[in-house]
C-alpha cells in the first residue's frame, strides 16, 4: 500500500481543497459554475479533471484569498459604512493586502501562493489603459502589491509616470496614504478610513483644477478619444461612478481567471458531491434478525484476514541496537544485550462504504441495505476497524448556494468514529453521481489516521458520467486506497474496477457475492 503524502495531495485539486478548507476553518465546494463565498463556504466552479499546476495554483490561491476574507474581514462594519462604488472598489485594494497577510502570519506556506498569484495575473498584464482616471486604480493597486512582488515596481512606476502627465502632484500625495495603509492599517475600519482620505484626494484634484485648465491635452489624445474624454472629465466619471464601470477587483479578476476554465462538458468537468439531507429509518426488526446472523459469520472469517502491522513495545534480544542498560547480562554468558522494535500482528483499517441509492436500485434497495449494514456490523466489531457509510445520491445541498450550483449530494449514514446504529434503511432515488461521490469520500479518508484504506462500492448501473468516475478511482489508486465494488444486474462496475470486482444477476445472490468478494479482497492484500 502506498500511503497518502503530500506532494500527491497538491497535485489533486479536490484534495487541496479539502485540506485547505480544514487549515482555515472553512467549508469548500467544487461545482456548479460559480466562484465566490457567501461568508461561509467557499465555492469553486467545476473544473477540467486534468488540472494542470498553473490551475491549482489559482484555485488555491482563490480558496487562500477568500478564506482570509471570511477569518478577518468585518462585513458588518463594511455594511455600516455605506461606502460609494469607488470608495468600495479602493477598500478593496486594502483590505485585500490586510487580510492576506494576517493569514500568512497564521499560516507561512500561504504567502509564496499569494505571491505566486500575484505575479501571474499582473506580471505579464502590458496593456495600459488609456484613461488617466482608471489609472489612478491601477497604480494604486500595483503599488499595494509592490509591497511583496518587487518584481511588478517597474510596471508600477509606468502607470505612475501616465497618471503623473494628466494629475501633476497626485502621485506624491497618494503615497503618503499608501505610507499610512503600509503601517498602520490593522483592520476593516482601518482600510475604510484610508480609502475615503484616497477618494476625498481624488475630489480636491478635480476641484483644485480652473476650468480654463481643463481643457488641455495632447493633439493626439484628442483625436483618438474625442472631446468628452479629457483629463478632469475622466476623474469627474470615476468619481461618480457605479460598480459595473469600474474594473474587477482583485478577487473578482481571480475568480473570472478560474470560471473561464469550466467545461462545457459535464463528462470533462471535476465536481465533488456536496453535503445533502437523506432521510434514513431504523431497520425492521426481522431486517435486524437477518443482518445480526449474517454480521456474526463474516466477522469470525474475517477477525484475522484484516491486518496491518503496528508497533509494539521494544523487545531485549541478540540483535538490534546495543541497550547499555543490559550489559550486565554479559557476566552470565547471557548474549541479550540488544534492543529492537517488535511487531505484533495488529488491525489498523479504515473501511468505507459507499452505497448506491440511486432510482434503479428501488426494487433491489431492501436487501441491499441489509448486506451493508451486516458489512458494516462485522466490521464494527473487530477491535482496530473504523467504518463509515455514506449513501448517494441525497437532495438538494444544504449550504444553499445558488441555482447553478445544487449539483450531486452525499449523506453520511454511519460517519468514521460514529456509534454503529440500525438506522440504516433509505429510499432509493435520483441518479448515479459516483464519481462526484467519491471525491468526496477521499476527502475525508485521507485524513484518517489508518494504515491502511478501504473503498467498498455497491452500485447496480452505469455512472453519470464514466470519465469522471474512472478519474476518482484512479486518484484513490494513486493515494493508496484499496477500491473494491459490486455490481448489481451491471457490467459498469468491471470497466471501472476490472480486477476488484464482481457481477450479480439474481438479488439472491448480492449477500453471497459480497462476502466472498470481500474476503477475496482481504487475503489477497499484502
Amino acid at each position: 500500500m502506498i500511503a497518502m503524502n503530500n506532494q500527491l495531495i497538491m497535485r489533486s485539486l479536490p484534495m487541496v481543497a479539502s485540506v485547505l478548507g480544514r487549515k482555515y476553518g472553512v467549508k469548500v465546494v467544487i461545482g456548479g459554475t460559480g466562484a465566490y463565498t457567501d461568508g461561509d463556504t467557499i465555492h469553486l466552479p467545476a473544473l477540467p479533471l486534468e488540472c494542470n499546476e498553473t490551475l491549482i495554483g489559482l484555485a488555491r490561491g482563490f480558496v487562500d484569498h477568500e478564506a482570509a476574507h471570511i477569518r478577518e474581514t468585518r462585513f458588518d462594519w463594511l455594511r455600516l459604512a455605506n461606502l460609494t462604488p469607488l470608495e468600495m472598489h479602493i477598500w478593496n485594494s486594502f483590505e485585500d493586502w490586510r487580510v492576506e497577510h494576517r493569514l500568512a502570519r497564521l499560516f507561512p506556506g500561504c504567502r509564496s501562493n499569494f505571491n505566486w498569484l500575484i505575479q501571474h495575473l499582473f506580471g505579464n498584464a502590458n496593456e495600459q489603459t488609456a484613461d488617466p482616471a482608471m489609472a489612478i486604480l491601477n497604480w494604486l493597486l500595483l503599488s499595494v502589491r509592490t509591497w511583496d512582488v518587487q518584481s511588478l515596481i517597474e510596471q508600477r512606476d509606468e502607470v505612475g509616470r501616465f497618471v503623473e502627465i494628466h494629475y501633476p502632484g497626485l502621485i506624491e500625495r497618494l503615497n503618503l496614504v499608501l505610507q499610512k495603509v503600509h503601517a498602520y492599517c490593522d483592520s476593516t475600519q482601518d482600510c475604510i478610513l484610508y480609502a475615503r482620505e484616497v477618494v476625498s484626494l481624488l475630489k480636491d484634484t478635480s476641484a483644485s483644477q480652473p476650468p480654463q485648465n481643463r481643457g488641455l491635452r495632447s493633439e493626439e489624445t484628442a483625436e483618438k478619444s474625442g472631446p468628452d474624454t479629457l483629463p478632469m472629465d475622466a476623474l469627474n466619471r470615476l468619481l461618480t461612478a457605479d460598480e459595473s464601470n469600474l474594473p474587477n477587483d482583485w478577487g473578482e479578476a481571480l475568480a473570472t481567471s478560474l470560471r473561464k476554465e469550466t467545461p462545457k462538458d459535464v463528462n470533462e468537468a471535476l465536481c465533488v458531491a456536496q453535503l445533502g439531507k437523506k432521510a434514513t429509518k431504523q431497520i425492521s426488526q426481522e431486517d435486524a434478525a437477518i443482518t445480526r446472523k449474517a454480521s456474526n459469520a463474516l466477522r469470525v472469517q474475517l477477525q484475522a484476514l484484516l491486518q496491518s502491522s503496528v508497533l509494539s513495545r521494544s523487545k531485549i534480544g541478540r540483535h538490534g541496537r546495543l541497550d547499555a542498560r543490559q550489559l550486565h547480562r554479559l557476566s552470565a554468558a547471557d548474549a541479550r544485550v540488544f534492543r529492537s522494535d517488535g511487531h505484533k500482528v495488529g488491525i489498523n483499517t479504515a473501511v468505507h462504504i459507499l452505497l448506491d441509492c440511486s432510482g434503479s436500485m428501488r426494487r433491489r434497495i431492501k436487501l441491499t441495505t441489509q448486506v451493508c449494514h451486516a458489512v458494516a456490523t462485522a466490521l464494527d466489531t473487530i477491535n482496530g476497524i473504523n467504518v463509515g457509510v455514506t449513501a448517494f445520491p441525497a437532495g438538494t445541498p444544504t449550504d444553499g448556494g445558488n441555482g447553478n450550483d445544487r449539483g450531486p449530494t452525499i449523506w453520511p449514514i454511519l460517519k468514521h468514529g460514529e456509534r454503529l446504529h440500525e438506522n440504516f434503511a433509505v429510499r432509493a432515488t435520483g441518479c448515479t453521481p459516483l464519481g462526484e461521490a467519491f471525491w468526496w469520500v477521499l476527502q475525508q479518508m485521507h485524513t484518517l489516521s489508518e494504515s491502511r484504506k478501504i473503498i467498498l462500492i455497491l452500485t447496480d448501473g452505469d455512472p453519470d458520467s464514466f470519465t469522471m468516475a474512472l478519474n476518482a478511482l484512479e486518484e484513490g489508486k494513486r493515494f493508496g486506497i484499496e477500491v473494491y465494488g459490486l455490481g448489481i444486474l451491471s457490467e459498469a462496475i468491471t470497466k471501472l474496477l476490472p480486477n476488484h470486482s464482481c457481477i450479480i444477476n439474481e438479488v439472491s445472490e448480492l449477500a453471497p457475492a459480497m462476502f466472498t468478494m470481500l474476503r477475496g479482497a482481504l487475503i489477497n492484500h499484502k
